[in-house]
């Protein structure tokens, strides 16, 4: 795997999720907290204390930021901005050069943004020939195989069906918020000089494995950027990566603090889950790939990554490529460690 590591935020990525956060306020604050207390993590507590910063990040950009109504078409829906977001990030220069680009090109980039969806789904690599769909047969029928709710695929025939006119008013909302983004690094200068040289040095140590691992599993020559917007998110495209700045202060597998109580409680936690322990428990009889495990147990595969994420972060879990598939197995020696580990707490 070939790994060009980012020094500095990527513009076009913190400018599509300051746009997405000021457009949903407390909201998008809210879900962090309770997506963290999923983790066995007090979110609350772990918001205060360390992502005040993101706060600050935000109300400056909202400051100068630039929004038209019709900007908020893009900004509104989680799974739609999703798709956008991978969508620009992979095509970046489109940013300068969008009017070069034919709208065939525009609409089978984005197939093969939703095809990428579609693997991860089913924990498979994306590969094989793009899919070629321009009529509104065909555009319909792509969109019935894809696991979006129907109020997104509505957007998506709008955007397969006029592609420049839809990319034209995201990148105009993009490049018009530059200064913005400018504005809004300059508040958090500071903390900036901190975290992204530390984040840096840790990737170089290979200091979180099992992110580096899924990078090397989903894509192929790749540039990683750190990113602030998304402080606990770590994002896989084609060739560009996301991690975010406070990644390491979560008690997960792999960072600094695995050995503190937080750590043990989140993997208890995992644990008094019935659907992660049914899980652990096939995966016991030999490793799996996602729709395996959601078709073993009459769960979805979004609700399944969900809980392999968990599983993952907490080093129970661990993953192999086989086939072209992403399977998962028990981490055993593990699962020994916390069995030990709550020896010496109880016994």
């Amino acid at each position: 795997m070939n790994l060009d590591i980012r020094e500095q935020l990527d513009p076009l990525f913190e400018i599509m999720g300051l746009l997405y956060v000021s457009s949903n306020g407390k909201q998008h604050k809210e879900q962090t907290i309770i997506e963290l207390d999923k983790f066995g993590i007090d979110g609350e507590a772990f918001y205060n204390k360390n992502l005040k910063v993101i706060d600050k990040y935000v109300q400056a950009f909202q400051k100068h930021q630039m929004i038209e109504d019709s900007d908020r078409l893009f900004f509104t829906d989680e799974t739609y901005f999703s798709v956008l977001l991978a969508l620009l990030c992979e095509n970046a220069n489109w940013l300068t050069e969008l009017e070069e680009v034919s709208e065939d090109r525009i609409r089978e980039a984005l197939l093969q943004v939703l095809i990428q969806e579609h693997s991860e789904q089913h924990g498979s690599a994306v590969e094989g020939p793009q899919l070629h769909v321009r009529s509104l047969d065909e555009i319909i029928s792509f969109l019935e195989e894809c696991p979006f709710e129907e109020g997104v695929k509505w957007k998506l025939m709008s955007l397969l069906q006029q592609p420049r006119k839809h990319m034209s008013a995201l990148v105009s909302a993009v490049t018009r918020n530059l200064p913005a983004f400018e504005q809004a690094c300059k508040e958090v200068e500071k903390p900036l000089g901190k975290l992204i040289p530390k984040l840096v040095q840790s990737i170089h140590k290979n200091g979180d494995k099992r992110f580096l691992k899924l990078i090397e599993f989903f894509t192929r020559n790749s540039t990683l950027h750190p990113t602030l917007i998304m402080p606990l998110g770590q994002v896989m495209y084609v060739s560009q990566c996301y991690c975010g700045l406070y990644v390491a202060s979560l008690p997960i597998s792999g960072n600094y603090i695995t050995d503190s109580r937080e750590y043990l409680l989140m993997r208890l936690k995992a644990l008094a889950d019935n659907s992660k322990l049914q899980i652990l428990s096939s995966l016991k009889a030999s490793p799996k790939y996602n729709l395996e495990i959601a078709e073993q147990l009459g769960l979805s595969a979004a609700t399944v990554s969900h809980h392999m994420n968990v599983l993952l972060a907490s080093g129970m879990v661990g993953i192999d490529k086989k086939n072209s598939k992403v399977h998962y197995h028990l981490e055993t020696d593990n699962i020994r460690l916390l069995i030990d580990e709550l020896e010496r707490y109880l016994l």
